[in-house]
């Protein structure tokens, strides 16, 4: 080898030495920055209404936490009906459990964004989602919405091509729960069937959420948070009749100069941005901390 090309050979060694030098530690750091366990207080579960409900509970809990108050029946009634549950809901809430489509079986996580995005929420819906990545957002302080099979079962996963053609992959006793916790051998999750927080093995929650591929829903409150909800066509009869949002005379109507009174159905972020007020100043000057709960006819003091 000539001594020219034998020092081009050790200049480019040395440089490609320096580059993987400052780039491993990087990665190495990131991982140590999360921490071996985590908890999320605040977030509080109630049971489900009917037996293929589940998504509905978990979503509207999941929502609570970020102050915004959705009914179940509300946000089932709002899902679309699809056949496939990519695209909507699949079946009658009240049907029996342990079905695959065609018949009863619920949603999957894309809709169930959807649907929080027109609450004023910042959902996302997730699939291929990391052990890792979970673990940053509970870290976080954000609450997921996972898929799994029945209280952590094992489960088998079910090709299944739907009428407009979507090939999907579903599984009986198909489930969700909210999680909210995780340690070194366990995880902690709320179950939408019992409202109830309640600890699992780690390994039997990774085996169970694989089957649906480790699809979530993760995310938080959003800064425009207006509702714009509208009904679907479906042809079942809805199961109940909502009150709508109010109009803007009557918000305008129930402010005062100092206080704004809460009504049915109305949360943090969307009085804020109706009234031109940042919503973190609204909680502060109200001694409101996260879940951010309103109640029906509580008094807001304004800035």
């Amino acid at each position: 080898m000539k001594l020219s090309s034998f020092y081009h050979f050790l200049r480019r060694l040395i440089v490609c030495t320096i580059v993987l030098a400052l780039l491993w530690p990087v990665s190495v750091l990131a991982k140590e920055k999360l921490p071996a366990r985590a908890y999320i207080a605040g977030v509080n579960g109630h049971p489900q209404k009917y037996p293929l409900s589940c998504e509905s509970r978990s979503a509207v809990d999941w929502a609570a936490y970020w102050g915004v108050t959705i009914s179940e029946k509300k946000f089932l009634n709002n899902l679309p009906r699809s056949d496939n549950p990519e695209k909507g809901f699949v079946g009658q809430p009240r049907d029996s459990l342990g079905q695959i489509p065609p018949q009863s079986y619920g949603v999957h996580a894309g809709p169930v964004a959807d649907l929080l995005r027109k609450f004023g929420l910042d959902a996302q819906a997730q699939r291929g989602f990391s052990w890792d990545q979970l673990k940053a957002e509970i870290s976080a302080k954000r609450p997921v919405i996972v898929w799994v099979i029945g209280e952590m079962w094992k489960g088998t996963p079910v090709g299944y091509t739907a009428t407009d053609g979507g090939k999907i992959t579903v599984a009986a006793c198909e489930h969700t729960m909210l999680l909210v916790g995780y340690a070194p051998n366990y995880v902690i999750a709320i179950d939408a069937t019992t409202g109830l927080e309640g600890s699992y093995p780690l390994a039997a929650f990774k085996t169970s959420w694989e089957v649906l591929g480790r699809m979530a829903v993760t995310g938080g409150v959003s800064q425009v948070s207006t509702p714009t909800i509208e009904m679907p066509a479906i042809t079942q009869q809805p199961m109940e009749t909502e009150v709508t949002p109010t109009p803007e005379i009557e918000v305008q109507a129930r402010t005062t100069q100092k206080f704004y009174i809460v009504r049915r159905g109305e949360y943090l972020t969307g009085i804020a941005k109706r009234l031109g007020i940042g919503w973190r100043l609204l909680a502060k000057l109200n001694n409101l901390t996260t879940p951010y709960i309103l109640y029906t006819g509580q008094k807001l003091r304004l800035p």
